[in-house]
């Protein structure tokens, strides 16, 4: 909790205290998985309880710097201002925000960046998980700070699309994002109605929705849906067979799996492919499990394409009153995955594994002499040309993912900025 002390009040603790389950699991797994190369640096005889310090202190010292390099602590002082790295900011030189909003492995985090007009940067590590964020208490500060601060009120159409896109996307991607959408977002956090400061007031309440323009919405999605099960109705058919087949194939392949094991365990030895029926029957398993999975993915891939392909048909013959409602909510899941589809996440992926098989073969080849000196060359040259490509190929395809979005956004119309005029600043 956020406490006062003699100083202030503190808005950001130290991060490092935020994080002591993950510096925990960091070390542990680390000490493992280095163990015995960090033991064969050291003499002999060292014990095991110094081989695992050597590991666990310069881990935590890496992991408490960084952190507190990234998230200073930062304490609010009586009359407002902010105090962090023996500095002191008031909220009125805080003139730009950039938020980012990052997901994945099992981790989370909403980041604001506050810049000063002297081109301080300020980090503020709000919400996450596994290193926790802010506690209310905290949030308060913040929000209090951010009401007091120089940055724009006004909202701007395309910090809107920008926000709601990182809001899908989650790339950690920084988007400037005016002083509303920061007040309206930290009191979603704080569980508390959203209100601008000094503009809420003069402003007036905007017309409630009328039942009439629900029933349209609603008849314009109903009128898309019926449409998408007529344009799908073909890939439907094969994705659902593919899918079944898949799951049995698996399921089975699970089966024989635990049958090998269980006879492998009673001093069972199997042969080849083509000469134990046991281990024939598992390779094609795994191979129908496979081929069955391509099938489905190039079937999704292809309906997806259709609905988009509908979609911009819709589009095009969209009314002025049907382009302010937007593209009707069906259409939307199929815009929302990386161009390229699975098929394309797949070959990347397969590609990636290929060049990381080849960089690290290439050099094995070379040190314990398999073959002439040039095939190693070759293949390591070749490993890292395909992992250049491999890498380009992921960056522009999460570019292109962002540009589709944000599109997506724009044209989803007032179905993403919940009935409110461009302008406005968000507040459902």
């Amino acid at each position: 909790m956020s406490a006062p002390d003699a100083a202030g009040r503190v808005l950001q603790p130290a991060a490092w205290r935020r994080a002591i389950a993950p510096m925990v699991i960091a070390v542990v797994v680390l000490s493992i998985v280095l163990q015995e190369p960090v033991a064969a640096l050291l003499p002999p005889a060292t014990p095991r309880v110094l081989v695992f310090l050597a590991i666990a202190v310069p881990v935590v010292l890496a992991i408490v710097l960084g952190l507190a390099a990234a998230y200073p602590r930062i304490v609010v002082l009586p009359d407002g201002a902010l105090r962090l790295r023996g500095v002191t900011v008031r909220p009125a030189e805080l003139v730009t925000v950039r938020r980012s909003v990052s997901s994945g492995g099992g981790a989370g985090y909403l980041v604001l960046t506050f810049r000063t007009a002297g081109g301080r940067r300020i980090r503020v590590l709000v919400a996450g998980a596994p290193i926790r964020g802010l506690d209310t208490a905290q949030a308060r500060l913040l929000w209090e700070a951010v009401a007091a601060s120089g940055i724009p009120a006004g909202a701007d159409a395309a910090q809107e699309r920008g926000f709601l896109s990182e809001n899908v996307l989650a790339s950690g991607r920084q988007v400037e994002v005016d002083r509303g959408l920061v007040l309206r977002e930290l009191d979603g956090l704080l569980g508390v109605p959203h209100q601008v400061p000094e503009v809420a007031a003069v402003q007036e309440e905007p017309p409630a929705a009328s039942s009439g323009d629900d029933d349209v919405t609603l008849a314009d999605d109903r009128a898309a849906a019926a449409e998408l099960l007529s344009v799908t109705r073909g890939t439907r058919l094969v994705r659902r067979i593919a899918f079944w087949t898949l799951v049995l194939a698996c399921v089975v392949t699970v089966i024989v799996l635990l049958v090998l094991l269980t006879m492998e365990w009673g001093g069972r030895d199997f042969g080849a492919f083509d000469e134990d029926p046991l281990t024939a029957v598992m390779t094609t398993l795994m191979l129908v499990s496979v081929l069955f999975g391509i099938v489905w993915a190039v079937a999704a891939d292809v309906d997806d394409a259709r609905v988009r392909a509908s979609s911009r048909r819709w589009l095009a013959a969209a009314s002025v009153a049907q382009g302010e409602r937007g593209l009707p909510t069906p259409f939307h899941a199929a815009w929302l995955g990386a161009p390229g589809g699975r098929m394309a996440g797949v070959g990347l992926f397969v590609l990636g594994m290929v060049a990381l098989l080849a960089v690290i073969g290439g050099p094995v080849a070379l040190a314990r002499g398999y073959g002439p000196p040039a095939v190693g060359v070759l293949v390591t040259i070749a490993g890292v040309v395909l992992g250049v490509v491999a890498l380009w190929g992921w960056f522009s395809r999460r570019r292109a993912h962002r540009r589709r979005v944000e599109w997506l956004i724009e044209v989803a119309g007032e179905r993403a900025t919940g009935g409110q005029a461009p302008d406005a600043p968000f507040t459902g």
